[in-house]
């Protein structure tokens, strides 16, 4: 299902044997791939190149050593390789035109297959020289791609810089049995250390808060998406943390990686209370009015109707479903259309999601495999004023796990979690303005 993409954790640009270069020297080229990609045309646009120079490998089966978010990592791969004696076609890919992978990657692939018997049988070969590979189907091209990933990439920045605002809310998390308060990103590399078995957290103390904002001592209050969870909290010390989610290739080396496979550090203050590892809660500094949380709410049947039929109506759906019953001929399935309603009330307040579900086939779309796609239309109402619709086109109802007046102004902000492309949590405004947000860096490939 298409996600917002500014969520995306992009880094785009890349260095050595770069793009969809070969990187060093390589061996006769196989009869089951080029060896090299087309040159677009100098007047293509970014996206279009992109694609051209991606159309090799299009509907291929890659034999996967690494992949990241950040671009000229997995050298130590490449070397294991080139050790093997093993007749290969090293490359750096970008999985950005791919549409079976996740977006915004770069790839260090072994080989490409047209069949996915040949990329297990070399799998498997690899296996016998020690080289822990994967193997990935990057399926068509898709256009686009390359415009959310830059978008992302913007929205990277403004996460890494972190709110500027001491009374900005701040996204909390849990980590090995302690609670951490979001502040921002690490700008250079951080000397870590893994604190847990699998090696997915690593963590260092830092000197201080890196945004100058907080101080040991204060103390500020967490909310979760129902209300508040802790109040009081103090900032007991601070530190860098990288808890990004690796290619599978790191969970399997031997001996275990000395540094980090995902993403980069962030910095975190560390608080002295308990907050529920499952919940994705935020800080307000204490004595900021608390904001007033809307109760997930069951909405009347007469309201309900009347909205869906509005949503039914609406010209993303109308489109939607177009695109949808093309799909359906193409590839002899049915249409599925779902389509289910939640609210939230305060008091005489109500907010109404619509939301409209449209498969074909089994509707996995998460790896591009078959039409799954979703609308959503959300809706304020209030005493005394007519309902306005949310002007969110790229809204998953899905996502929608609270809603709230953070600031006591008569306008919503909506609480939001979902775990594709990665892990990410997001408070946004009407308009979606972004509050709020964090996202966990993820470098596995995908599909």
């Amino acid at each position: 299902m298409p996600r917002p993409p500014r969520l995306l954790a992009v880094l785009l640009a890349v260095s050595g044997c770069s793009g969809l270069q070969d990187c060093g020297a390589r061996p006769p080229a196989s009869p089951s791939r080029p060896a090299t990609a087309p040159v677009a045309a100098s007047s293509a646009s970014p996206d279009q190149a992109a694609l051209a120079a991606a159309a090799p490998y299009a509907k291929s089966w890659w034999v996967l050593l690494h992949s990241s978010a950040t671009p000229g990592e997995g050298d130590e791969a490449l070397e294991a390789l080139k050790r093997t004696g093993l007749p290969v076609e090293p490359r750096r890919l970008s999985t950005t035109p791919f549409r079976d992978l996740r977006p915004c990657l770069e790839a260090v692939v072994a080989r490409t297959f047209m069949s996915r018997a040949e990329a297990l049988d070399f799998q498997a070969r690899l296996r016998e020289a020690g080289v822990v590979a994967d193997v990935k189907y990057a399926g068509p091209l898709q256009a686009g791609r390359e415009v959310a990933c830059r978008a992302g990439e913007q929205a990277q920045r403004a996460l890494i810089e972190g709110p500027r605002r001491r009374e900005a809310p701040r996204f909390v998390e849990s980590h090995v049995g302690r609670t951490f308060m979001l502040l921002a990103g690490s700008q250079e590399s951080r000397v870590l250390e893994p604190v847990d078995v699998r090696r997915g957290v690593w963590m260092a103390p830092a000197p201080d808060d890196p945004s100058g904002l907080f101080s040991p001592g204060e103390r500020v209050d967490v909310y979760g998406a129902r209300g508040l969870l802790q109040g009081g909290c103090a900032v007991k010390g601070f530190a860098w943390i990288n808890r990004g989610v690796p290619a599978l290739d790191y969970l399997l080396r031997e001996p275990p990686p000395e540094s980090p496979g995902c993403g980069r550090a962030w910095a975190f203050a560390e608080l002295d209370c308990a907050v529920p590892p499952e919940e994705w809660g935020f800080a307000l500094p204490s004595g900021t009015p608390a904001p007033v949380f809307f109760t997930a709410s069951e909405a009347p049947a007469e309201l309900v109707n009347t909205h869906e039929s509005a949503l039914r109506g609406s010209p993303r759906f109308v489109e939607s479903r177009s695109e949808a019953l093309l799909q359906a001929e193409r590839v002899g399935e049915k249409l599925k259309v779902e389509v289910r309603s939640f609210s939230y009330n305060s008091g005489e307040w109500r907010v109404l999601f619509s939301v409209a579900r449209l498969r074909v086939g089994e509707g996995h779309s998460l790896c591009g495999m078959d039409y799954d796609q979703q609308v959503t239309r959300a809706v304020v109402m209030q005493p005394g004023a007519a309902a306005r619709v949310l002007p969110l086109d790229d809204l998953s109802g899905d996502t929608v796990v609270g809603v709230m007046d953070l600031e006591g102004d008569g306008r919503m902000e909506l609480l939001l979690r979902d775990s594709w492309p990665a892990p990410w949590v997001r408070l946004v405004r009407e308009d979606g303005t972004e509050v709020a947000g964090a996202v966990v860096e993820n470098c596995d490939s995908g599909c």
